[in-house]
């Protein structure tokens, strides 16, 4: 799945066989000295160990940073940006957010809005006005929040299965132009979209007149000190010290870098390092993009038409971690797989860039962010569950057509496993309520009928989420 924060949202990290640590330290030129403080070498030492366990000599792997109170206090590459050439990933590697360029894609929105070139409930149609009639009633903000109820443009080009096709943004505006109807009514529900924010960034160029490219550019990377951030389009620009991305392949890797949707923005494609992410964490705490209370929009989570909340703003997923705030986004596209998890009380942000497919970077930067916050963060407990009762709970669950939940029991243990994605390891909060270890915030509970049997699941995460038992498992 393109720009990976569908609903699951992450894939668990696998690690390499053999592991030995490839660790590239690099100096914290970006923020300063470090700050002094008793454990903070320590502690730098612990992410150390985490991703040594990660990353062997000779592979891909990721770069990491720490930021708290606006000083670097963690900042490394591990593993090789290029295998082929043995390049070292370093501060300065460039990697594609992915899903992750979707805060940037909200951010220009806002930036409009604030400039009265726009409005938040502006339909779709005063954009584009030959999407179907039902697009009137989609708004810019049901774009922003997963809510407008599009279509994935994805499958729909996977279906032409054109050899050398590579569409533009615009020719998935015209494919998502000619659908009779959406998903949903627009509100009625959050279904993560990559198609909202490919037509955002089309609207940027409407409200603008710019290209989108051009726009971020002088809008929101030059102002925010991002002088080595661009937006990847129909132009190819050339990207300088950009890591391939990788998928295992037997006891290697294969480059996986290329795909025909490589072209197509706004969901993603904005590519940035280290140092220049490091820039817009702090740009975050000013007004140098937006004021403070237009930003506060994007941090607040949306209401469905009955007004329930999601757990999504503009461009960041909203949640709680033992009871401290969290703002936060992944991605995955090709082998890169991103994230970005900012704790605002404590003013203290973890960065995962990755060039291999295998890596859960939302999964690790909770562990990273345990090591810091210590206390504040205790790992979320569990309880001990029969396995005989456990058993009831194996079996495929469909979440929607083509898209199926695998349980199975293994040593006592309950793993998930979705279409396309590694299994996840579940914990048991009780006896029909679980969590994914990795990812506390995503729950699953088994749903017992009267006669005891497991008719189907629910997933909680943004929502919840009927999956439906397959027939005979």
């Amino acid at each position: 799945m393109k720009r990976l924060l569908t609903i699951i949202a992450l894939a668990l990290l696998t690690s390499t066989p053999g592991a030995a640590r490839a660790a590239a330290q690099v100096k914290d030129a970006s923020a300063g000295a470090r700050p002094s403080g008793v454990g903070l070498a320590e502690k730098s030492a612990q992410v150390d160990e985490i991703m040594s366990a990660m990353v062997r000599a000779g592979a891909p792997g990721a770069a990491v940073m720490v930021i708290q109170d606006g000083k670097v206090i963690h900042k490394k590459g591990y593993g090789l940006a290029n295998v082929e050439a043995g390049t070292p990933i370093d501060s300065n590697t460039a990697f594609d957010l992915a899903s992750v360029s979707k805060q940037f894609t909200a951010m220009a929105i806002m930036i409009l809005a604030e400039r009265g070139k726009l409005s938040y409930d502006d339909p779709l149609t005063k954009f584009f006005p030959e999407f179907p009639a039902y697009a009137s009633k989609i708004t810019v903000r049901h774009l922003l929040t997963h809510t407008s109820g599009l279509p994935d443009y994805m499958a729909s080009f996977q279906k032409l299965g054109k050899k050398d096709f590579e569409p533009t943004s615009k020719d998935a505006i015209r494919m998502l132009s000619e659908m009779p109807e959406p998903r949903f009514a627009p509100g009625e529900k959050w279904e993560y979209s990559n198609s909202g924010y490919v037509v955002l960034a089309q609207i940027v160029e409407k409200a603008s007149g710019m290209g989108f490219a051009s726009f971020m550019k002088k809008n929101v990377f030059d102002p925010a000190g991002m002088s080595n951030t661009l937006v990847a389009d129909e132009s190819r620009p050339k990207i300088a010290n950009r890591a391939i991305s990788y998928a295992p392949e037997g006891e290697g890797f294969r480059n996986i870098d290329y795909t025909p949707l490589n072209l197509i923005y706004g969901d993603g494609n904005v590519n940035t390092s280290l140092e220049d992410m490091y820039r817009w964490d702090q740009a975050l705490y000013t007004e140098r993009l937006v004021k403070q209370a237009t930003l506060k929009q994007a941090f607040t989570p949306a209401k469905l038409n009955d007004g329930s909340p999601t757990r999504y703003g503009f461009g960041w997923s909203i949640s709680d971690l033992n009871g401290l705030p969290v703002l936060a986004h992944g991605g995955a596209w090709v082998g890169f797989r991103t994230s970005i998890a900012r704790f605002p009380s404590e003013r203290f942000t973890v960065i995962m860039l990755s060039n291999f497919a295998r890596f859960n970077p939302e999964a690790v930067s909770k562990r990273i962010a345990r090591v810091y916050l210590g206390e504040k963060l205790p790992a979320k407990a569990s309880v001990k569950v029969d396995p005989k009762k456990l058993s009831a709970y194996a079996g495929k669950y469909e979440l929607r057509p083509g898209f199926v939940l695998e349980v199975t029991l293994e040593n006592d243990s309950l793993w998930i496993k979705p279409t396309g994605q590694p299994k996840m390891s579940l914990a048991a909060e009780s006896e029909t309520k679980f969590f994914i270890k990795d990812s506390e915030d995503i729950g699953i509970t088994f749903n017992k009928d009267e006669g005891g049997n497991v008719p189907s699941l629910t997933l909680h995460r943004g929502g919840n989420h009927l999956a439906k038992r397959v027939a005979g498992q």
